[in-house]
């Protein structure tokens, strides 16, 4: 089953929960973590379209057709009967275009998806470094990211900070919120006692808030991505020297 953990912010009032009612006159914004994102969703109105008024179209006319006296025909005598001429053809009715029928909708819904990304890790000594020598690590993951998301004709300011929890694979985890750095300026350290290959594991553990109008709120949930790098930390070698021995009266 999906943990699904939901924050509801209405503008005039955060303490109130957001009711269908609520979203009428005002938006609604969520904000809340699944599935390692961060979902945004926005309402508002009341989710019925209003309808445009279309002004009926004006009725023509007809003007008034004044018919001059006509002579009368002189009568045809005989058995022949004048013949009456018919036109089949009907009469072509052309309709005025109506205007476009489109209703403009008084609600607006949205939904954005915000997939945070997950850190890359480095160390120095990059190439095997040395038992008994602190070896220093770092991420490329900023200490903070802000960004502004525009839905259902809102602004939405989100916040988010990352807590790091390093874990070298020799059994010693280290929390801290900075990113790190190369030799010398690095201050996430870590030496190793014994030989071997081992596996880094980052855990960047994402928390943050969004600020709507003025109003701040936190982000309930966590959000943890996970990046592995292998690294090999051998034993220094050693080397006997022989003594030089010097004997006296010679250089």
């Amino acid at each position: 089953m999906k943990k699904l953990i939901a924050f509801s912010l209405i503008l005039t009032s955060i303490a109130l929960p957001a009711h269908a009612t609520d979203c009428i006159e005002k938006a609604c914004i969520d904000v809340y973590t699944q599935d390692g994102k961060i979902i945004i969703e926005g309402r508002k109105g009341s989710g019925l379209p209003e309808k445009k008024a279309v002004a009926p179209a004006p009725v023509k006319t007809r003007k008034a057709i004044v018919r001059k006296p006509v002579a009368p025909k002189p009568k045809v005598t005989g058995s022949a009967k004048p013949k009456v001429i018919t036109s089949t053809k009907k009469p072509v009715v052309r309709k005025k275009p109506t205007p476009s029928a489109t209703a403009s909708a008084t609600s607006l819904s949205d939904k954005l998806v915000e997939i945070l990304p997950s850190a890359g890790i480095a160390y120095s000594p990059s190439f095997q470094p040395l038992i008994k020598v602190p070896v220093f690590f770092w991420s490329d993951i900023p200490e903070v990211i802000t960004k502004k998301i525009e839905i259902v004709g809102e602004v939405v300011d989100v916040k988010l900070k990352p807590t790091f929890l390093w874990h070298y694979g020799d059994g010693v985890v280290f929390v801290t919120r900075k990113v790190g750095a190369p030799y010398p300026e690095g201050e996430i350290q870590h030496t190793y006692s014994n030989p071997g290959h081992y596996l880094i594991q980052l855990i960047t553990r994402w928390e943050g808030s969004f600020t709507i109008s003025g109003v701040t709120a936190q982000i309930p949930g966590k959000i943890d991505t996970v990046s592995i790098l292998p690294i090999t930390v051998v034993a220094a070698p050693t080397r006997f020297t022989p003594p030089v021995l010097y004997k006296k009266g010679r250089p």
